[in-house]
Order: structure tokens, then sequence, then C-alpha cells
């Protein structure tokens, strides 16, 4: 017996295959065996479907391309019948649909308030499959839609699933084929089915147990990014660090102690020159937090010589976003490439056109406001563009567009439709060989501008070259003994353990583990 907070619920004249128990000697078993002997003889299974609306439509349209003959049930079979024709589904009443279909499943696409005015007595005994979703996420004692509907079906197995799916997505031919489709129940034969179904129309089944885990599968449609909360927090906070520090220099301490006075004259440069200036530091600093995480944990199996201790919890957090923090650098770098290559000129980049030709004694037409200018005479010009780029202005410039061009293949090969044919150490070369390169790159980008300034502190403030290197540096200066420590923290990954006495035995018997 299932026990739910309304009902209770008899479901044990269903198979329950995961107990070694066949109670399957109630009323129904004879039709259920009838039934599925006349399945065996049809060419083509049909399916029982109840809702025509978007997202049943979309699952009829799957189901049928995957061989099946849907049977649609509808309370007004006139209302959807062109767009059910489209689908190549069966739009029938509900009652016939149920009546003509020869499987024991039935998916009920319906809205949690209309459960209660379908026919629910010609539910008894099938395996009714709930594909609704809600608007919002429950609180955790909350019931799930599906365990409300399994109340109200005591004599039949309710089993969550196919609600990860999109309608348009299912509509539109998507690339779903590989998608991971979660369902639970709590009859295992019912599940079974199920799990087949999801197989044959070209999706992974993967199992969440009971039907009370219905609860996260239903959260899992109306969350928002569940697995960019921590990344975004993190690089959210970088950004204002380094944007307050930028600020604090450039709008406020040089207005007073450069010009004097206090003026709004340089709050004017806030939207590019300090934005661009944070956005520098800021994706070269998520760069260096991708891969500062990996050499903390190599420290940690060579300090503790063994390879199965766990991680703290905290570190353990952090080597799982590092997918995510990863693309947002790429978002970062790549504003910040845009706005560099906007205002790319001598006055904000002069490193890029060479050394400039100085004119004397020139007369220059200086404009105020749009009525009104001056002349300022005997004055100096600076010319770019006569002379070529001098060593520091090329490798300024080859590193970053080095650092990236390499930043967007990282995030190319994060992709799963990319990963999936990549092999392992493949994979393993790209993310992690070309990606210290690219650390490596985007730190030569920044040392090669702010070489002449990077030991001269404004305003009591490091310049922002420096700080931006203060994260980067210390990940590579953890990389570099782990680089020259790797034949041994290698036998450690390899299962070797400090104070192992097995490894040593095994070692010189020629059984090493592996």
């Amino acid at each position: 017996m299932y026990t739910s907070k309304n009902k209770s619920v008899d479901l044990t004249h269903f198979e329950s295959k995961s107990s070694g128990i066949d109670s399957g000697d109630e009323i129904n078993s004879s039709e259920r065996s009838s039934e599925r002997s006349s399945t065996s003889e049809e060419v083509n299974p049909s399916i029982a479907l109840i809702g025509s609306g978007d997202f049943g439509r979309a699952l009829a349209l799957r189901m049928v391309q995957s061989g099946l003959t849907v049977n649609i049930g509808s309370r007004n079979p006139q209302r959807n019948s062109e767009l059910v024709a489209k689908t190549g589904a069966k739009l029938k009443s509900i009652e016939e649909a149920l009546s003509t279909s020869n499987s024991n499943i039935v998916i009920l696409a319906v809205p949690k308030d209309f459960y209660e005015k379908q026919p629910l007595h010609l539910l008894e005994g099938k395996v009714v499959v709930d594909v609704s979703n809600r608007n919002s996420i429950y609180a955790k004692d909350a019931t799930s839609q599906a365990e409300y509907l399994q109340s109200i079906l005591p004599r039949s197995a309710v089993v969550k699933a196919f609600n990860v799916l999109s309608a348009y997505a299912l509509e539109s031919g998507g690339l779903q084929g590989s998608k991971e489709v979660f369902y639970a129940g709590d009859v295992h034969s019912a599940k079974e089915e199920v799990s087949g179904l999801i197989r044959m129309m070209g999706f992974t089944p993967i199992d969440r147990g009971a039907l009370r885990n219905a609860r996260g599968i239903e959260d899992i449609p109306v969350q928002r990014f569940p697995l960019w909360k921590a990344p975004l927090i993190v690089s959210t906070v970088f950004f204002i660090i380094l944007f307050l520090l930028g600020f604090t220099k450039f709008q406020i301490c040089w207005t007073l102690t450069w010009d004097g006075y206090w003026h709004w004259g340089r709050w004017a440069t806030i939207p590019i020159t300090t934005i661009n200036s944070t956005l520098a530091a800021h994706s070269i600093t998520l760069l260096a937090l991708c891969y500062l995480p990996g050499c903390i944990g190599a420290w940690i199996q060579m300090i503790r010589g063994t390879k199965y201790s766990r991680f703290p919890n905290w570190l353990d957090k952090w080597l799982k976003m590092r997918k995510q923090l990863g693309l947002l650098m790429l978002f970062s770098a790549s504003v910040h490439m845009c706005m560099s290559v906007a205002v790319m000129s001598p006055t904000q980049y002069d490193l890029a056109y060479g050394d400039p030709v100085e004119l004397a004694n020139v007369d220059i037409n200086k404009k105020v406001n749009w009525t009104y200018s001056y002349v300022e005479h005997n004055q100096t010009v600076k010319v770019y563009g006569t002379e070529k780029m001098h060593f520091r202005g090329e490798c300024f410039l080859a590193a970053g567009v080095m650092a990236y061009a390499l930043a967007v293949l990282l995030g190319i090969t994060s992709l799963p439709s990319v990963t999936n044919v990549l092999t392992w150490k493949e994979f393993g070369f790209v993310q992690s060989k070309l990606g210290w390169l690219c650390l490596l790159f985007a730190c030569a980008h920044d040392i090669a501008y702010g070489w002449p300034y990077m030991l001269g502190p404004s305003c009591k403030v490091p310049p922002t070259f420096q700080y931006a290197l203060y994260i980067p540096g210390l990940t590579i200066a953890m990389k570099i003994p782990v680089v020259l420590l790797d034949s041994y923290l290698t036998k450690i990954r390899s299962g070797w353990e400090r104070n192992s006495k097995n490894w040593s035995a095994g070692s010189k018997s020629g059984n090493a583990p592996v």
C-alpha cells in the first residue's frame, strides 16, 4: 500500500519487480495479460494521450515519429482537429481514445485543475504518465502534482515524466535526441514501461526513484539557472570590487589630486574607460579562478599522499562551477574586446600606434561647444601613423589576440554538442593545456601594456595592471611546483598512497594498482 497525505492508494495489483513479489492476481491481471498478448500481435502499438493542447500535440508528434499510433482524447474533438491532424495522431473523445488504445500507458497532458474532470474510472489499472508543469517552485514540504494525481487514482500507477521537455523543441525538431528525461514512480514495473517509451522516443531516461521525488522533477522547468547562481555571485562580487578600485582612483582621486579641484569632467569616462579597464581585470581574474581550484586540489592530494580523501566542501563546489566561471570569463573578455576595438585610437592605446612625430608651433582651433570655439597658438601636436609599432606594442596586441582566440576555443569545446564528439584526452588537452596557455597569453597581454606603470601606485591604489595579476599570479605560482612534481602526483592519482604497504608489495610483483 502506498500512503499519501490525502488517501490510501492501492497499488498491489501491479507487479512489484523491485521487491521480487508478483502480486498481479487482482481483477485486472487477466485483462492486462490479454492486452499484452493482443499488443504483441499489433504491428504498431497505439497509445492514448489525454489533452490536445500545445504540449500534448508536440508529444504526440514525437511519438508518431517514433512509430507509435497515438489516439488523442479531447473533451471537444472538433476544436483542435486541424492542429492535431498535422501531428499524424487521431483525435477522438477521451472515452474512445482510451478504449481503442492497446497500450497500458496513458499520457495525461492536462493541467492539475482538470484532473478530476477526466473519466478517472477508465484509468484504473493503467500506467498514467503525468506530464504537467506548474508556474512556481514548491515549498519543500508540499505535495507534487503527480502525488496529488496518485491520490485520486488509487488503483492506477502514476509516473511523472516528460515535463522537462518543451513543446517548441519537440514540434520544431530541436536537437533533443540526447536530452535526459527524468521520471519517478512507486511501481517498478510501471516505471520500466515508461522508461521503454522514453527510449523509444529517442531520449535518455533518468530514474529519480519514488513518486515523492516528482517534487524535484517539477521544480526543474520553473527554476532559473540553478547551476549559475554561485558563479554569478562570484563574478558580480569581483566585478564590483574591481570597479570600485578603478572608480575611486580614476573618478575621485585623480580629480582631487591631479586637477586640484572637484568637477564632474572625469565622470564622462565611466561608461567606456573605467568599465573597460574593469572588464580587463575581471576576465583574467575569472580565467584564473577556473584553474586555481585544480591547483589547490593537487596540493591537497600531494600533502595528504592519497586521492581517496574527500576535498573540502567549498573546494568541491568551486570545482563544479568552473564551466560557468569560464563562460562568464568569455563574456567579459568579449565585451572588453569590443570596447577596446571601438575606442582604438592613439588617445586610448598609443602603444598600438608606434612612436608619434611631434609638430611644433601649430595653431589649434579648439571647440568649446557647438556654437563657440577659439584658436590656441604655438601648440605642439603629436602625429601618429608615420612610425611602426615597436616590440612592446606588437607583444601587447599579439598576446591579446591569442588569449581571446583561445578563450573562444575553450568556450566552444565546453558546449555539450562539441564535448560529445571529443575523447577524454582531446577534451583534457583543450581545457587544460590550451586553457593554461590562454592564461599565460592573457598575463602577457597585461604585462606588455602595463609594464612602465606596474610599480607606480596612484593615490595609494596599485595600478590596474598590477592587481589584475594577483589571482592569476597566485594560480601560476601554485601550478609550477605541481608541474615539477607531476610524476609524484600521477602516482597518487593512479592509486598509490603514501602510508599504504600494498602499493610497494604490488609494485615489486608487477601488480601495482591503476
